[in-house]
């Protein structure tokens, strides 16, 4: 396609984040001379979790290497193991139910709503006797119908547990994602994230046999001896279950500056999806992510729809020549997506034996999703942004928006 004389210019093609400022510098280096290696919950973890407990007010909270280990430590903690089913998002990035093979757990996908999040109605239809837990994504930061979602797991005695990893200050009902209607949460920490160590990821949960079953996962010896108080842990203590999952002191160092500075971060951004937002709904051909009533978004990246009857072009050509005139972070996610594309959840006995009886599990899903199916087909994502320069990047890419709206509109 020819590109045309519209460009967006230069400095407000790409967004840094995180922004790495003075103050994180200040303390990397200060926790450089301090301590590199930390065995317990002081020092740097525990202003830390502290600080974080302020953001995500749960009673118990734990900070972990990465999203992934916090996912891992959330099933593990909530006792899911060999052969519970556990009902998982068939739209979600793939490493919210991976951890669960680590378990010999069998994911269950499920259907989502027509805004990307799971369908409290199709969680319902596959509850069995054997359904453990059902997990949720807050998808690209828009909270799930959380009341209809509680109501089916209290419903049938089950858990609720949060993938948090998109949703940072995410609020349904005036409450925080993952700290008021579920029994654990988890959020990733990794570099693109809205508060990022670089690595690193948290479990919060009010629940304490699950927070102390996190800590013997990947916490042994000094923490453990300092937080199990269950008579039924309490043995466990000095070797735990032999895992190693700390958040490394200088990822918390890059972290704790960023929490005072968060809540500020999330309005900006919002103020930003709302510049979008309004300029999507102008535009013929495009629209936007539907979310629910009573919410506030974290808008870890901005979605809106596509729809390929209204243009000349396909999603790929228009995302391309949006690229092309500066828009460079527009972005058609790719393992972002239908999870049912994947053969770890078709056929995970050729990796791991622990499926080998298994398969019938796996035999007996219908793997039919056509919700999430189009919501992946017609979604393109745009980034946020904050900081004084914030409303113009926003202006730059509406007007790529416009201009290419124009350019290939039927």
């Amino acid at each position: 396609m020819k590109k045309s004389k519209f460009i967006i210019p230069k400095q407000y093609q790409y967004f840094e984040h995180p922004q790495i400022d003075t103050d994180i510098r200040v303390s990397v280096l200060r926790q450089l001379e301090e301590d590199i290696s930390i065995y317990d919950n002081g020092g740097i973890y525990k202003k830390l979790e502290n600080a974080l407990a302020k953001l995500f007010p749960a009673k118990y909270l734990l900070t972990v290497s990465n999203g992934t280990n916090a996912l891992y430590s959330m099933f593990f903690g909530s006792n899911i193991g060999y052969k519970d089913e556990v009902i998982v998002p068939a739209y979600t990035f793939f490493a919210t139910a991976t951890p669960l093979f680590q378990l010999g757990a069998v994911p269950i996908l499920c259907d989502s709503e027509e805004n990307g999040n799971i369908s409290a109605k199709d969680v319902e239809k596959l509850i069995t006797p054997k359904t453990k837990a059902v997990v949720i994504t807050h998808m690209w930061g828009i909270p799930c119908d959380m009341d209809s979602l509680s109501k089916v797991c209290k419903k049938h005695n089950i858990l609720l547990l949060e993938d948090c990893s998109h949703a940072h200050g995410a609020a349904y009902k005036n409450h925080v994602v993952g700290t008021h209607y579920s029994d654990a949460a988890a959020w990733s920490m990794q570099g693109k994230k809205l508060i990022t160590a670089g690595e690193g990821g948290l479990l919060a949960t009010n629940n304490k046999e699950i927070f102390e079953r996190a800590v013997l996962l990947g916490h042994f010896n000094k923490r453990a001896k300092k937080e199990i108080t269950l008579d039924i842990h309490k043995p466990f203590t000095i070797t735990g279950f032999g895992g190693n999952l700390r958040i490394h002191p200088l990822g918390a160092a890059v972290l704790l500056p960023q929490l005072p500075k968060f809540k500020k971060q999330l309005r900006e951004r919002r103020e930003t999806a709302k510049m979008l937002n309004n300029a999507i709904e102008k535009l013929t051909g495009l629209s936007n992510v539907k979310t629910p009533k009573s919410s506030l978004p974290a808008w870890y990246a901005f979605p809106f729809l596509f729809d390929e009857s209204k243009f000349s072009v396909s999603k790929d050509e228009f995302v391309e020549y949006l690229n092309d005139i500066g828009a460079i972070e527009a972005d058609i996610p790719g393992s972002t997506c239908p999870m049912d594309k994947y053969e770890i959840f078709k056929k995970p006995w050729l990796l791991s034996k622990l499926y080998s009886e298994q398969k019938k599990c796996f035999a007996d899903q219908e793997f039919n999703f056509p919700n999430a199916h189009l919501f992946h087909k017609k979604l393109i994502k745009l980034p946020t942004w904050y900081g004084e320069n914030r409303k113009e990047y926003a202006k730059y890419y509406i007007q790529a928006l416009e201009h290419t709206v124009y350019k290939f509109k039927k």
